[in-house]
Protein backbone atom coordinates (compact mmCIF):
# COMPACT_ATOMS: atom_id res chain seq x y z
CA UNK A 1 0.00 0.00 0.00
CA UNK A 2 1.59 3.25 -1.14
CA UNK A 3 1.92 6.02 1.42
CA UNK A 4 0.70 9.42 0.22
CA UNK A 5 1.43 12.78 1.83
CA UNK A 6 -1.14 15.43 0.87
CA UNK A 7 -0.62 19.13 1.47
CA UNK A 8 -4.09 20.50 2.17
CA UNK A 9 -6.89 18.01 1.71
CA UNK A 10 -9.92 19.64 3.30
CA UNK A 11 -11.01 22.26 0.78
CA UNK A 12 -12.43 21.86 -2.72
CA UNK A 13 -9.85 20.03 -4.87
CA UNK A 14 -8.02 18.56 -1.89
CA UNK A 15 -11.20 17.43 -0.19
CA UNK A 16 -12.47 15.73 -3.34
CA UNK A 17 -9.04 14.14 -3.79
CA UNK A 18 -9.08 12.62 -0.31
CA UNK A 19 -12.64 11.36 -0.77
CA UNK A 20 -11.80 9.53 -3.99
CA UNK A 21 -8.54 8.16 -2.62
CA UNK A 22 -10.43 6.75 0.37
CA UNK A 23 -13.01 5.23 -1.97
CA UNK A 24 -10.14 3.64 -3.87
CA UNK A 25 -8.95 2.03 -0.65
CA UNK A 26 -5.42 1.30 -1.88
CA UNK A 27 -3.49 4.13 -0.26
CA UNK A 28 -2.25 5.10 3.19
CA UNK A 29 -2.91 8.84 3.54
CA UNK A 30 -1.39 11.58 5.67
CA UNK A 31 -2.66 15.16 5.52
CA UNK A 32 -0.48 18.15 6.32
CA UNK A 33 -2.46 21.34 6.89
CA UNK A 34 -3.21 24.02 9.47
CA UNK A 35 -6.34 22.29 10.73
CA UNK A 36 -8.40 25.45 10.24
CA UNK A 37 -10.69 24.43 7.38
CA UNK A 38 -13.09 21.59 8.20
CA UNK A 39 -10.76 20.08 10.83
CA UNK A 40 -13.21 17.29 11.66
CA UNK A 41 -13.20 15.87 8.15
CA UNK A 42 -11.69 12.41 7.63
CA UNK A 43 -11.32 11.44 11.30
CA UNK A 44 -9.64 8.14 10.43
CA UNK A 45 -6.93 9.73 8.26
CA UNK A 46 -3.53 10.56 9.78
CA UNK A 47 -2.91 14.27 10.11
CA UNK A 48 0.04 16.54 10.75
CA UNK A 49 -1.07 19.94 11.97
CA UNK A 50 1.13 22.82 10.95
CA UNK A 51 1.70 25.92 8.86
CA UNK A 52 4.01 25.10 5.99
CA UNK A 53 5.29 28.69 5.99
CA UNK A 54 6.83 28.24 9.45
CA UNK A 55 9.16 25.76 11.15
CA UNK A 56 6.15 23.46 11.44
CA UNK A 57 7.35 22.04 8.13
CA UNK A 58 10.22 20.36 9.99
CA UNK A 59 7.73 17.80 11.27
CA UNK A 60 8.05 16.12 7.87
CA UNK A 61 11.57 15.01 8.75
CA UNK A 62 10.08 12.20 10.78
CA UNK A 63 7.84 10.83 8.04
CA UNK A 64 8.18 8.34 5.23
CA UNK A 65 6.08 8.53 2.06
CA UNK A 66 6.09 7.26 -1.50
CA UNK A 67 4.29 10.18 -3.18
CA UNK A 68 3.49 13.80 -2.35
CA UNK A 69 0.36 15.47 -3.73
CA UNK A 70 0.43 19.23 -3.24
CA UNK A 71 -2.78 21.18 -3.78
CA UNK A 72 -2.00 24.10 -1.47
CA UNK A 73 1.41 25.54 -2.35
CA UNK A 74 1.41 29.18 -3.45
CA UNK A 75 4.63 30.56 -1.96
CA UNK A 76 8.03 29.56 -3.43
CA UNK A 77 10.26 29.74 -0.37
CA UNK A 78 8.10 27.53 1.88
CA UNK A 79 7.85 25.07 -1.01
CA UNK A 80 11.64 25.03 -1.30
CA UNK A 81 11.91 24.15 2.40
CA UNK A 82 9.45 21.29 1.99
CA UNK A 83 11.30 20.03 -1.08
CA UNK A 84 14.62 20.12 0.73
CA UNK A 85 13.17 17.88 3.43
CA UNK A 86 11.27 15.53 1.13
CA UNK A 87 13.51 15.14 -1.93
CA UNK A 88 15.38 12.16 -0.47
CA UNK A 89 12.26 10.67 1.12
CA UNK A 90 9.84 10.52 -1.81
CA UNK A 91 10.17 9.77 -5.48
CA UNK A 92 7.17 11.51 -7.02
CA UNK A 93 5.81 15.00 -6.37
CA UNK A 94 2.40 15.76 -7.92
CA UNK A 95 1.77 19.49 -7.95
CA UNK A 96 -1.40 21.41 -8.79
CA UNK A 97 -0.42 24.62 -10.53
CA UNK A 98 -2.66 26.78 -12.74
CA UNK A 99 -3.08 28.11 -16.27
CA UNK A 100 -2.50 31.52 -14.68
CA UNK A 101 1.21 30.79 -15.11
CA UNK A 102 0.89 31.73 -18.78
CA UNK A 103 1.75 35.21 -19.96
CA UNK A 104 -1.47 37.19 -20.43
CA UNK A 105 -0.53 38.57 -23.85
CA UNK A 106 0.36 35.10 -25.10
CA UNK A 107 -3.11 33.84 -24.15
CA UNK A 108 -5.22 36.52 -25.81
CA UNK A 109 -7.32 34.90 -28.54
CA UNK A 110 -4.84 32.00 -28.66
CA UNK A 111 -5.11 28.30 -27.81
CA UNK A 112 -2.93 27.63 -24.77
CA UNK A 113 -0.51 24.70 -24.92
CA UNK A 114 2.14 23.59 -22.44
CA UNK A 115 4.68 25.55 -24.53
CA UNK A 116 2.88 28.90 -24.29
CA UNK A 117 5.12 31.61 -22.81
CA UNK A 118 5.11 31.85 -19.02
CA UNK A 119 4.87 34.90 -16.78
CA UNK A 120 8.08 36.32 -15.39
CA UNK A 121 8.43 36.98 -11.68
CA UNK A 122 10.40 39.25 -9.40
CA UNK A 123 11.86 38.71 -5.97
CA UNK A 124 8.97 40.81 -4.69
CA UNK A 125 6.51 38.36 -6.27
CA UNK A 126 8.27 35.46 -4.58
CA UNK A 127 8.32 37.00 -1.12
CA UNK A 128 4.95 38.77 -1.09
CA UNK A 129 2.85 37.65 1.87
CA UNK A 130 -0.49 38.22 0.15
CA UNK A 131 -1.65 36.41 -2.96
CA UNK A 132 -3.19 38.79 -5.48
CA UNK A 133 -4.43 38.64 -9.03
CA UNK A 134 -1.18 40.28 -10.06
CA UNK A 135 1.27 37.88 -8.38
CA UNK A 136 -0.67 34.60 -8.23
CA UNK A 137 0.49 33.24 -11.58
CA UNK A 138 4.06 34.51 -11.10
CA UNK A 139 4.30 32.78 -7.72
CA UNK A 140 3.13 29.53 -9.29
CA UNK A 141 5.78 29.82 -12.02
CA UNK A 142 8.44 30.11 -9.33
CA UNK A 143 6.99 27.09 -7.50
CA UNK A 144 7.05 25.01 -10.68
CA UNK A 145 10.69 25.91 -11.25
CA UNK A 146 11.65 24.66 -7.80
CA UNK A 147 10.18 21.24 -8.54
CA UNK A 148 11.58 21.01 -12.04
CA UNK A 149 15.04 22.00 -10.76
CA UNK A 150 15.07 19.22 -8.15
CA UNK A 151 16.39 16.14 -9.98
CA UNK A 152 15.69 13.85 -7.02
CA UNK A 153 11.96 14.33 -7.57
CA UNK A 154 9.86 12.98 -10.40
CA UNK A 155 7.62 16.04 -10.60
CA UNK A 156 4.29 15.91 -12.40
CA UNK A 157 2.71 19.32 -12.69
CA UNK A 158 -0.94 19.90 -13.55
CA UNK A 159 -2.19 23.25 -14.82
CA UNK A 160 -5.98 23.36 -14.53
CA UNK A 161 -8.16 26.19 -15.75
CA UNK A 162 -11.11 27.50 -13.70
CA UNK A 163 -12.16 24.44 -11.68
CA UNK A 164 -15.80 23.69 -10.87
CA UNK A 165 -17.83 20.95 -9.24
CA UNK A 166 -18.54 19.62 -5.77
CA UNK A 167 -17.23 21.83 -2.92
CA UNK A 168 -16.42 24.75 -5.25
CA UNK A 169 -16.13 27.73 -2.86
CA UNK A 170 -16.42 30.24 -5.69
CA UNK A 171 -19.58 31.22 -7.53
CA UNK A 172 -18.28 31.60 -11.05
CA UNK A 173 -20.10 28.62 -12.55
CA UNK A 174 -22.81 28.84 -9.93
CA UNK A 175 -23.53 32.37 -11.17
CA UNK A 176 -25.04 30.77 -14.26
CA UNK A 177 -26.47 27.60 -12.73
CA UNK A 178 -28.46 29.58 -10.17
CA UNK A 179 -29.89 31.94 -12.77
CA UNK A 180 -30.88 29.11 -15.08
CA UNK A 181 -32.55 27.29 -12.21
CA UNK A 182 -34.49 30.32 -10.92
CA UNK A 183 -34.91 32.97 -13.62
CA UNK A 184 -36.96 33.11 -16.79
CA UNK A 185 -34.83 35.83 -18.37
CA UNK A 186 -31.03 36.05 -18.17
CA UNK A 187 -28.56 38.59 -19.56
CA UNK A 188 -26.05 37.08 -21.99
CA UNK A 189 -23.48 39.71 -23.06
CA UNK A 190 -22.69 39.85 -26.77
CA UNK A 191 -24.69 36.70 -27.40
CA UNK A 192 -22.27 34.62 -25.36
CA UNK A 193 -19.51 34.71 -27.94
CA UNK A 194 -16.65 34.52 -25.41
CA UNK A 195 -14.61 31.33 -25.91
CA UNK A 196 -13.61 29.32 -22.82
CA UNK A 197 -12.06 26.12 -21.47
CA UNK A 198 -12.68 24.71 -17.99
CA UNK A 199 -11.70 21.92 -15.60
CA UNK A 200 -14.16 19.61 -13.85
CA UNK A 201 -12.92 18.81 -10.36
CA UNK A 202 -13.58 15.06 -10.48
CA UNK A 203 -11.72 14.69 -13.76
CA UNK A 204 -8.79 16.66 -12.36
CA UNK A 205 -8.69 14.57 -9.19
CA UNK A 206 -8.97 11.26 -11.04
CA UNK A 207 -6.09 12.33 -13.25
CA UNK A 208 -4.03 13.14 -10.15
CA UNK A 209 -4.78 9.68 -8.76
CA UNK A 210 -3.77 8.06 -12.03
CA UNK A 211 -0.53 10.07 -11.84
CA UNK A 212 0.40 8.22 -8.65
CA UNK A 213 1.10 5.10 -10.69
CA UNK A 214 2.03 6.47 -14.12
CA UNK A 215 5.53 5.83 -15.45
CA UNK A 216 8.35 8.19 -14.51
CA UNK A 217 8.58 11.18 -16.79
CA UNK A 218 8.77 14.64 -15.08
CA UNK A 219 6.11 16.32 -17.18
CA UNK A 220 3.75 19.30 -17.21
CA UNK A 221 0.12 18.99 -18.32
CA UNK A 222 -2.67 21.42 -19.01
CA UNK A 223 -5.87 20.02 -17.56
CA UNK A 224 -8.71 21.37 -19.69
CA UNK A 225 -11.33 18.68 -19.33
CA UNK A 226 -13.68 19.85 -22.11
CA UNK A 227 -13.29 21.10 -25.68
CA UNK A 228 -13.15 24.84 -26.25
CA UNK A 229 -16.68 26.20 -26.09
CA UNK A 230 -18.47 29.53 -26.14
CA UNK A 231 -20.23 31.06 -23.17
CA UNK A 232 -23.44 30.48 -25.13
CA UNK A 233 -22.61 26.77 -25.46
CA UNK A 234 -21.67 26.59 -21.78
CA UNK A 235 -24.94 28.08 -20.59
CA UNK A 236 -26.94 25.98 -23.05
CA UNK A 237 -25.34 22.84 -21.63
CA UNK A 238 -26.24 23.96 -18.12
CA UNK A 239 -29.83 24.62 -19.21
CA UNK A 240 -30.07 21.13 -20.71
CA UNK A 241 -28.70 19.61 -17.52
CA UNK A 242 -31.29 21.47 -15.45
CA UNK A 243 -34.07 20.88 -18.00
CA UNK A 244 -34.76 24.60 -18.20
CA UNK A 245 -35.44 26.91 -21.14
CA UNK A 246 -34.72 30.48 -20.05
CA UNK A 247 -34.93 33.43 -22.40
CA UNK A 248 -31.44 34.71 -23.11
CA UNK A 249 -31.30 38.49 -23.37
CA UNK A 250 -28.55 39.47 -25.81
CA UNK A 251 -27.01 42.77 -24.75
CA UNK A 252 -24.16 44.86 -26.11
CA UNK A 253 -20.96 45.30 -24.15
CA UNK A 254 -20.97 49.10 -24.32
CA UNK A 255 -24.46 49.29 -22.83
CA UNK A 256 -23.58 46.98 -19.95
CA UNK A 257 -20.41 48.87 -19.20
CA UNK A 258 -22.35 52.16 -19.21
CA UNK A 259 -24.42 50.60 -16.43
CA UNK A 260 -21.26 49.80 -14.45
CA UNK A 261 -21.49 46.08 -15.19
CA UNK A 262 -17.95 44.90 -15.78
CA UNK A 263 -16.48 41.96 -17.62
CA UNK A 264 -15.76 38.83 -15.56
CA UNK A 265 -16.42 40.34 -12.13
CA UNK A 266 -19.86 41.60 -13.16
CA UNK A 267 -20.94 38.80 -15.47
CA UNK A 268 -19.08 35.59 -14.89
CA UNK A 269 -16.73 34.50 -17.70
CA UNK A 270 -17.67 37.39 -19.98
CA UNK A 271 -14.56 38.88 -21.59
CA UNK A 272 -13.88 40.85 -24.75
CA UNK A 273 -10.84 38.66 -25.46
CA UNK A 274 -10.65 34.88 -25.29
CA UNK A 275 -8.18 34.16 -22.49
CA UNK A 276 -8.89 30.61 -21.32
CA UNK A 277 -8.91 28.52 -24.47
CA UNK A 278 -6.71 25.50 -24.01
CA UNK A 279 -5.34 22.43 -25.70
CA UNK A 280 -5.45 19.13 -23.75
CA UNK A 281 -4.04 16.77 -26.35
CA UNK A 282 -0.95 15.98 -24.29
CA UNK A 283 -2.82 14.78 -21.22
CA UNK A 284 -5.31 12.79 -23.30
CA UNK A 285 -2.42 11.01 -24.99
CA UNK A 286 -0.63 10.03 -21.76
CA UNK A 287 -3.54 9.24 -19.43
CA UNK A 288 -6.21 6.57 -19.74
CA UNK A 289 -8.97 8.53 -18.03
CA UNK A 290 -11.90 9.55 -20.22
CA UNK A 291 -13.23 12.95 -19.15
CA UNK A 292 -16.96 13.16 -18.35
CA UNK A 293 -19.21 14.92 -20.84
CA UNK A 294 -20.10 18.51 -20.03
CA UNK A 295 -23.81 18.07 -19.42
CA UNK A 296 -23.23 15.19 -16.99
CA UNK A 297 -20.79 17.30 -14.99
CA UNK A 298 -23.39 20.05 -14.66
CA UNK A 299 -26.09 17.60 -13.57
CA UNK A 300 -23.79 16.39 -10.79
CA UNK A 301 -22.80 19.93 -9.85
CA UNK A 302 -26.45 21.04 -9.75
CA UNK A 303 -27.27 18.10 -7.47
CA UNK A 304 -24.59 19.37 -5.09
CA UNK A 305 -26.10 22.86 -5.02
CA UNK A 306 -29.57 21.38 -4.64
CA UNK A 307 -28.32 19.74 -1.46
CA UNK A 308 -27.15 23.14 -0.24
CA UNK A 309 -30.54 24.71 -0.88
CA UNK A 310 -29.59 26.93 -3.83
CA UNK A 311 -28.25 29.87 -1.83
CA UNK A 312 -28.01 33.18 -3.70
CA UNK A 313 -24.64 33.51 -5.47
CA UNK A 314 -22.23 36.09 -4.13
CA UNK A 315 -20.31 36.44 -7.39
CA UNK A 316 -21.23 38.95 -10.08
CA UNK A 317 -23.97 41.54 -10.27
CA UNK A 318 -26.88 41.26 -7.87
CA UNK A 319 -29.88 39.34 -9.14
CA UNK A 320 -32.08 42.36 -8.44
CA UNK A 321 -29.87 44.63 -10.53
CA UNK A 322 -29.91 42.16 -13.39
CA UNK A 323 -33.72 42.16 -13.44
CA UNK A 324 -33.75 45.98 -13.37
CA UNK A 325 -31.44 46.03 -16.38
CA UNK A 326 -33.60 43.55 -18.26
CA UNK A 327 -36.64 45.76 -17.65
CA UNK A 328 -34.76 48.73 -19.11
CA UNK A 329 -34.08 46.96 -22.40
Amino acid sequence: MKKILIFGGTQFIGRRLVELLLENGQYDLTLFNRGKSMPNLFPDVKKISGNRRTDDINQLQNGDWDVVIDVSSYHPYPLQRAVDILKNKVKRYIYVSTVSVYEDAACENQVITEDTNLKTYTEEDKTAEDITGQNYGAKKVACEEILLNTPELDAIIFRPSVVYGKYDPYDRHYYWLYRIQHQDKILLPEGGKTQLSFTYVDDLVKTMIEAIEIKEHRTIYNVFTHPILSLKDLTASMANALEKEPEWIDVEADWLQSKQVHQWAGVSFWTSKDMLTGDNEKIKADFELQFEDLETTFKKTADYYEGLGWQKPKYGIALEKEQELIEEL
